[in-house]
């Protein structure tokens, strides 16, 4: 079988993203070279603060539910988090400079998609919280959001991604190791191991959306925020995906300063957040995948073996 090459492959550019020796390099997710560095030197060099939270998470797992979910908890509020969330994502802004520039206040969530052995030992053995996805729903999400993103936001020499079929896509995503991020299922192997830690819970994201209210519950308790049943019950009901879509595309992008901190403008952040937020479904994997496709993937789920405890919900 002939694999795809990703268009942002670290092959493309050949930066990687690495432990503290550097015997573990992960391909990197980059917008601009020198933005990486930036954010590498700060991964680096970044002293973690107790009050804070890790939320590790694969592109297209329920980051920004997540996220949003977490940051209320912390916060004790079920209005939507006006501050930007892309400010506490390690991978694509400089970490050291939340507290420098005054940005995020303790308690936080910091989060990132590397898996956590491909970064400083600094992030490892902290509260975490990482979220699971069926990995059919993950990839025809990621699918959509990387054809279009990849083209319309950040762009891509080639154009490939904007001729790119789901087949050949899904050649990448179950097979490919030269991915941003790198691949999914050795993401999937290295976090589930973890599973047991007292440090870490594990949330999927198909109960979050199936059973809202008991799987923030468990957070909260995870977490010691201690909130009351109705602030957790107020919570899970703006999180929903269609209010959580409609709520975070009209929330309003005016601080310029950050704007131009983050690279971006004000109309380019609105769009990246439409692309963002698609469906949400569990099972929509059924609505995109032809017989041959789930066929396929069907074949690699079966010679994967590691994953096989995994209590995944398809639909």
């Amino acid at each position: 079988m002939e694999i795809p090459a990703h268009p942002r492959g670290a092959k493309a550019h050949g930066l990687y993203m690495s432990n503290d020796d550097e015997s573990i390099k992960i391909p990197a997710m980059i917008v601009k070279e020198e933005g990486f560095h930036e954010v590498k030197k700060a991964i680096k060099t970044y002293k973690w603060n107790d009050e804070d939270f890790l939320l590790s998470t694969y592109p297209k797992n329920g980051t920004n539910f997540m996220w949003e979910i977490m940051t209320m908890l912390l916060r004790g509020t079920s209005e939507y988090i006006k501050d930007f969330k892309t400010l506490c994502m390690v991978d694509l802004f400089p970490v050291t400079k939340l507290e420098s520039e005054g940005l995020f206040r303790s308690p936080k969530v910091l989060n990132t998609h590397y898996r956590l052995e491909g970064l400083p030992a600094e992030f490892s053995g902290r509260k975490t919280v990482m979220v699971l996805r069926n990995p059919k729903d993950v990839c025809l999400s990621y699918y959509h959001m990387e054809s279009r993103l990849m083209w319309e936001k950040v762009g891509n020499v080639d154009g490939s991604f904007k001729t790119m079929n789901l087949s050949d896509y899904m050649k990448i995503f179950l097979y490919g190791q030269d991915v941003p991020f790198g691949n999914f299922f050795a993401y999937l192997e290295y976090m589930w191991s973890l599973r047991d830690n007292p440090n870490v819970h594990v949330v999927f994201y198909e109960d979050l959306v199936l059973n809202p209210v008991e799987t923030i519950q468990k957070l909260n308790d995870f977490m010691d925020t201690k909130r009351s049943p109705e602030l957790i019950q107020q919570i899970a009901d703006v999180t929903s995906f269609d209010k959580m879509q409609q709520g975070k595309s009209d929330q309003g992008y005016d601080n310029m300063a950050l704007l131009k901190m983050l690279r971006t403008d004000k109309d380019t952040m609105k769009k990246t957040l439409k692309l963002m937020f698609r469906k949400g479904k569990v099972g929509d994997w059924k609505n995109g995948f032809t017989v041959a496709e789930n066929e396929l993937f069907d074949a690699f789920l079966e010679e994967w073996t590691k994953g096989k405890d995994i209590p995944f919900k398809y639909e």
